[in-house]
């Protein structure tokens, strides 16, 4: 009997030291950081209505994590509010990995323009950048408009507010753009608010607008066909699909503002998770097929990790800062 039960012991005792070893060696890896994989699908929220730059490299992207993630990837338009409804959507997320939001210049700007938001430009972990395209100032071809940029510019200073340009919502990187083009040539233009780029590209070939700043992506097919003309770009160099397209910069005009696009989660997003999420992002964004299919979109491809996307961050804040403060444009 006494041998029986002291086998019983030591076997109770083998277990143990094997339940709590199983548990230190579980603490262990979860403390280096081993990477998560989702077991569910995916969302990305993007702050757009279907068809406009935002949701086109959502998509584009979609597809792709989809495919290192081994879970679907869904996409979730939230357009209310310039993207305040997407961001807040975001923020109240779990920090579980499953909800990422697609954000761009809004992210550190909405704190000065929006009453009652509950997030700052550092209220998000950043898990990567993956695009940037810049502003494209567009008119109509064969319009009233269709001219070369400085006699444009001329015309707009003899005639201010006459010139009806596009802008999508209420103070994103158009607005941004376009209040950079006024405060360096000195031009007034009647600013007119429209839901999204793809909304600014039919207003311009149907005539309702006269101009508007929409990126690459959202105008790419209609200035491959000749129905739309690009005076120039706030890009700091020439695009590839468009080298007869000057920068502002190059002609003398400081106007110099890109929108970039990151992909973001809750702050309490655990390291283990964000960097599983990273590791998914990371092999979508090196697929040559994405590559490809950003090029054939006209998106700008730009990769960069949760560090430089931090810094980016914080660089961008305090540019837009200085812009609404010059502009006069903080909230009351």
């Amino acid at each position: 009997m006494v041998s029986r039960n002291r086998t019983t012991v030591l076997w109770l005792a083998v277990v143990l030291l094997a339940v709590f070893a199983s548990g230190c060696s579980s603490n262990a890896s979860q403390s280096k950081g081993e990477a998560w994989k989702p077991t569910k699908p995916l969302t990305i929220v993007v702050p757009s209505k279907p068809g406009g730059g935002h949701d086109t490299t959502a998509r584009i992207f979609a597809q792709f994590a989809s495919k290192y993630a081994g879970q679907p990837v869904n996409i979730l338009n939230e357009d209310q509010g310039a993207g305040v409804v997407a961001y807040t959507k975001v923020l109240q997320a779990p920090p579980d990995g499953y909800t990422i939001g697609q954000m761009a210049i809004s992210l550190v700007t909405d704190q000065y323009l929006v009453p009652g938001v509950q997030y700052k430009y550092d209220s998000f972990r950043p898990i990567c950048q993956i695009a940037a395209d810049p502003n494209c100032l567009v008119v109509k071809k064969g319009g009233p408009y269709d001219k070369a940029l400085d006699e444009f510019i001329a015309f707009a200073k003899q005639n201010p507010q006459k010139i009806r340009i596009g802008v999508s919502g209420n103070w994103t990187n158009h607005d941004y753009v376009r209040e950079q083009i006024e405060m360096a040539t000195g031009v007034k233009f009647q600013r007119v608010s429209v839901k999204g780029g793809a909304q600014i590209v039919m207003s311009i070939l149907a005539g309702d607008l006269d101009a508007g700043v929409p990126y690459p992506s959202e105008i790419a097919g209609q200035v491959d066909s000749g129905q739309l003309k690009v005076l120039a770009h706030s890009g700091l160099q020439r695009l590839a699909a468009w080298p007869d397209v000057p920068t502002f910069t190059e002609k003398g005009i400081a106007v110099d503002l890109s929108v970039w696009r990151i992909l973001a989660v809750p702050r309490g997003t655990p390291d283990n998770i964000a960097k599983g999420l990273y590791d998914i992002f990371e092999k979508a964004m090196n697929d040559p097929d994405l590559k490809k299919a950003y090029k054939d979109a006209g998106i700008g491809y730009v990769f960069k990790g949760p560090d430089a996307t931090n810094e980016l961050i914080k660089a961008s804040h305090e540019t837009y800062k200085k812009i609404i403060d010059r502009a006069g444009l903080m909230k009351k």
